[in-house]
C-alpha cells in the first residue's frame, strides 16, 4: 500500500498506515495475546497489564519480576478463554519450557477481574510510589507459578487504576507537561506507566534485521500494544505527535519515546538471554538509535501515547499520522504512573 494523503476535511494530511496487530499483556513481563479487535479505554487496551508477578524477599518485601532480569518469564504464554459465550471472563496461562515433560500440568485459568474483597491486600513499590496497593491471588494460583519457576512467586492484581499518588510532585510536573498536548474539549484522560499505549512500526523492525546477520528481530520482544505497517519508512514514528483512526476518528496522542533495555536480548523460546546476534540487539541499537537527548544512553524504539476518548480499534484499521513534531521528543527525568488523575480540557 502506498503512502496516501487523506483529505484535510477528514483529518490533517499525513501518511495513511495500516494497523497490523493489537496486543495485550494481562500479566506484566509475560508473553502477550494478539487480538483481532480491542476496546480502547482510559488505561489503554482493556485488560492490559492488570497483574504483576512478585518474588517474596526475606525482609517481608516483594520484588517486582521483570523479564529483562528473569528471562524465564518468557516461557509463560497467556491466551484468551475458549468460552464462546464470554471469552473476557478469564484467560489462561500455559507454561512452555524448551524441554517439556510428559506429565506437564494443564494451563492455569485466571479471572480478568477478580473479586478483590476476597484477596489479601499488600503494598508494593512500583515506579515512584513506595506503597502501591496490590491484591495477592489465591494460594493455588501462586503454587502453580512457584512450581514452574522453581522458587516462591506471588501473582498480584493491580487493577485499572495503576499509578502514584496524585499529589506526587513528579506526577504534577508530568500533568503540566502533557496537558497542553491533549486536543479537543471535554476529554478526560487517565494515565498509566508514562502513557497507556505503546505504538511501534513494522518498517522500523525490518530495519533492524540486517544488524543481526541471518537472524531476524522479533517484534514481540518490544511488547507493543499497536503495530502499524510504517509504509516502508523506518523510524518515521520518531516524529509522530498524534495518530487517528480513519474509521471512527479515535485519536491517540503520542507524547514520549520508549527507551529499551536488556529485555530485547531475551530468547523468547528458551527463556534465557539470547546467545546469537539477537542476544546483542540492545548493543547494536545503541550505535544509531540513541536519539533522545533526555535519555541519551538508551536506544529508542516506539512511541508512548494515550487516547483522547474510548472506542473500538481493529486489526486492518487505517491510521493516519494527523500531527508531527519538528524535532525528537526529549524525555523528562521520570515518567511516573498517575492514579485517578483526570484532566479536562
Amino acid at each position: 500500500m502506498k503512502i496516501t494523503q487523506v483529505p484535510l476535511t477528514q483529518c490533517n494530511a499525513g501518511p495513511l498506515l495500516t494497523n497490523l496487530q493489537l496486543n495485550i499483556y494481562p500479566i506484566k513481563s509475560l508473553r502477550g495475546i494478539s487480538l483481532p479487535s480491542a476496546t480502547l479505554c482510559a488505561q489503554g487496551l482493556a485488560y492490559d497489564r492488570r497483574y504483576i508477578l512478585l518474588k517474596p524477599l526475606p525482609d517481608g518485601k516483594h520484588k517486582s519480576m521483570f523479564v529483562g532480569n528473569m528471562p524465564e518469564m518468557a516461557l509463560f504464554h497467556p491466551t484468551l478463554s475458549s468460552s464462546p459465550e464470554n471469552p473476557w471472563t478469564h484467560f489462561t496461562v500455559d507454561y512452555r519450557p524448551p524441554n517439556p515433560v510428559s506429565n506437564q500440568k494443564e494451563p492455569l485459568e485466571i479471572p480478568f477481574s477478580p473479586e478483590i474483597k476476597r484477596l489479601k491486600k499488600i503494598n508494593i513499590e512500583i515506579h515512584t510510589d513506595p506503597a502501591y496497593p496490590a491484591y495477592i491471588m489465591p494460594e493455588e494460583i501462586n503454587t502453580w507459578f512457584s512450581e514452574r519457576f522453581g522458587y516462591p512467586v506471588l501473582l498480584a492484581y493491580l487493577g485499572d487504576s495503576l499509578g502514584v499518588k496524585r499529589d506526587d510532585e513528579e506526577a504534577k510536573n508530568w500533568i503540566a507537561t502533557v496537558k497542553p498536548l491533549i486536543p479537543g474539549a471535554g476529554s478526560a484522560i487517565n494515565f498509566s506507566d508514562g502513557a497507556p499505549l505503546l505504538l511501534t512500526s513494522e518498517s522500523s523492525l525490518e530495519d533492524l534485521h540486517p544488524r543481526l546477520g541471518g537472524e531476524k528481530a522479533v517484534h514481540e520482544k518490544f511488547r507493543p500494544n499497536i503495530i502499524v505497517d510504517g509504509e516502508g519508512v523506518p523510524w518515521d514514528e520518531d516524529y509522530w505527535a498524534e495518530v487517528k483512526l480513519v474509521r471512527n476518528g479515535l485519536t491517540i496522542v503520542l507524547v514520549a519515546n520508549c527507551s529499551r533495555c536488556t529485555s530485547i536480548n531475551v530468547d523468547l523460546e528458551k527463556g534465557r538471554m539470547g546467545e546469537g546476534e539477537s542476544g546483542k540487539l540492545l548493543k547494536k541499537m545503541m550505535k544509531d538509535r540513541r536519539i533522545d537527548k533526555g535519555d541519551k544512553w538508551s536506544p529508542i524504539f516506539g512511541r508512548y501515547g494515550f487516547p483522547t476518548h474510548g472506542g473500538e480499534i481493529r486489526v486492518g484499521d487505517e491510521v493516519v499520522v494527523s500531527r508531527r513534531n519538528q524535532e525528537h521528543t526529549v524525555a523528562k527525568k521520570v515518567m511516573p504512573r498517575l492514579t485517578h488523575v483526570e484532566i479536562v480540557v
